[in-house]
């Protein structure tokens, strides 16, 4: 097991779980992105051993993530601003960004079990990650655009992709929350769960990936739909 203040990773069988225990229900703030870039280096280090078949993420508690803090946010933005005379983006803002955005290269499936709140950059790890498990109750937004900045770590763009641009404009741009049964309709979430049942399902999903001889992200939707199969349809 790792463990980094408030970041545990656990590994079960195979299956690594990170379980994210930050202050305020997984609030967003510097100590936040401090400790999840510490435990996503050693995740990106084991990614190289073999037998890892999978990671799952989920928050340790009620939530997945709040969102950020907007004042340490708003901050962060105003200091890391892009320079048109060199051209270069701030360094801090390119590292930070790879730890969201490698979740999709990794060379094992990375499943996201979403509860309660996942909004903001938490749901900026969830679009980023190749599966999003959705429970009940839980609900799901990008509130960026209400205090004047847009998402800025893959965000954006991922759910472009799996949502389609008409979803992901007004999920970006008015910042509303949506549901989980919403966010499964519109192809945000890739399975809707009931109450507790997110893990459980991530760690199905995750053997079946496996038993299939290897992951090739670019089959992820292939994987998907037999996984479903097997089980008879998602719930």
């Amino acid at each position: 097991m790792s463990e980094s203040a408030g970041m545990i990773l656990e590994n079960e069988n195979g299956i690594l779980i990170l379980s994210m225990d930050m202050p305020g229900n997984n609030i967003m703030t510097a100590d936040f992105f401090r400790e999840y870039e510490s435990i996503m280096a050693d995740i990106e280090k084991k990614s190289e051993d073999s037998s890892v078949k999978g990671l799952i993420i989920k928050g340790a508690g009620r939530h997945f993530s709040v969102g950020a803090d907007v004042d340490a946010l708003s901050d962060r933005s105003s200091q890391e601003k892009y320079d048109d005379s060199t051209g270069v983006l701030p360094e801090g803002h390119i590292k930070q960004k790879h730890f969201f955005t490698f979740l999709r290269e990794l060379p094992f499936p990375v499943v996201s079990v979403v509860t309660g709140f996942c909004i903001g950059s938490g749901s900026e790890i969830a679009v980023n990650s190749h599966y999003r498990i959705i429970e009940k109750n839980a609900r799901v937004g990008q509130p960026e655009s209400t205090f004047g900045i847009l998402p800025a770590l893959g965000g954006a763009a991922r759910t472009i992709e799996i949502c389609g641009i008409q979803n992901a404009y007004r999920l970006v741009m008015s910042g509303e929350m949506i549901p989980a049964e919403e966010a499964f309709e519109i192809g945000w979430a890739d399975i809707f769960a009931g109450k507790k049942q997110g893990l459980p399902e991530a760690e199905a999903l995750i053997e079946y990936i496996s038993a299939q001889g290897g992951f090739d992200p670019a089959s992820r939707k292939e994987y998907l739909s037999g996984y479903l199969t097997s089980k008879g349809g998602n719930e």
